[in-house]
């Protein structure tokens, strides 16, 4: 069943340029600060286009599978991708976003916005804590393999239950455990999040009819239309993460996860 708003045509235009207008957003959110941008896709698809909670979270794992795959490769190109540390978070997040996939579908959608909510405040008291961080990337193969592991499980249960990839918390642990660098998690956490945000995304599709444009839970269309936009956004993004200073980023971050909570809040108590 979809929950999308009947537009007239000339409604249409506006709602399908707001819907870029998103996908810009999300973005520079990718590669400026390393998220995947479910923390504005998932309120955004429920309020523009109507969607139902667990609708929006399937589009925008989706989606940010769709970016993610695409920032990866250009930063790969740059040599900036820790492949040792994405093979060992993504291992943790795949199996866990897949298994957060069966289960998400059979809670009330308002044990799922507050869910949400919780993740939304705890990265926003995290973000506002990280202070300048210079890490090296150095400690046991083992010990980094393990915190790696740790990491991916906690993004991909993230990822699965909320619709957010995962990628403010990777990104945060990752700095703040070490086993990447400033310049380097960015680009790592995008890796990751491809084959996090995949196996979440794999498993909403098979919930459900496949009739174009919903394949499952998910609104191709929509996501479609999102991750053009964040393709369009990510050539400006990518350089302005190589200037940005992390006090601006975190400031910026931090700002952005508080409003959509506080508007989150709102709506679950309307």
């Amino acid at each position: 069943m979809t929950y999308s708003l009947q537009l007239t045509a000339s409604e249409n235009k506006g709602f399908y340029l707001l819907i870029f207008i998103v996908g810009l957003a999300v973005g520079l959110l990718s590669t400026v600060v390393g998220m995947g941008g479910g923390i504005v896709m998932v309120p955004a698809l429920t309020a523009l286009a109507g969607l139902a909670q667990i609708e929006a979270m399937a589009t925008s794992l989706a989606t940010i599978a769709l970016i993610s795959s695409w920032n990866t490769w250009r930063y790969h190109r740059q040599g900036l991708v820790r492949w040792q540390v994405v093979i060992w978070v993504a291992l943790g997040s795949g199996v866990c976003a897949s298994s957060a996939g069966v289960i998400a579908p059979n809670l009330p959608e308002r044990v799922l916005v507050g869910l949400l909510i919780l993740v939304l405040l705890a990265l926003a008291w995290k973000t506002f804590r990280i202070g300048s961080i210079s890490a090296k990337e150095t400690g046991s193969r083992n010990k980094s393999h393990k915190t790696a592991l740790a990491i991916g499980s906690l993004g991909g249960l993230i990822a699965g239950f909320t619709g957010i990839g995962g990628g403010g918390i990777t990104t945060s642990l990752m700095l703040v455990t070490g086993i990447t660098k400033n310049k380097t998690t960015v680009p790592t956490s995008n890796a990751i999040m491809v084959f996090t945000t995949s196996a979440g995304a794999l498993t909403y599709a098979l919930h459900g009819d496949c009739s174009w444009p919903q394949l499952g839970l998910i609104h191709a269309d929509y996501a479609l239309l999102l991750a053009t936009g964040a393709v369009c956004s990510s050539f400006i993004g990518i350089r302005i993460n190589k200037i940005i200073p992390l006090k601006i980023r975190k400031t910026i971050l931090g700002s952005i996860l508080l409003l959509i909570t506080l508007r989150l809040i709102f709506q679950i108590m309307s």
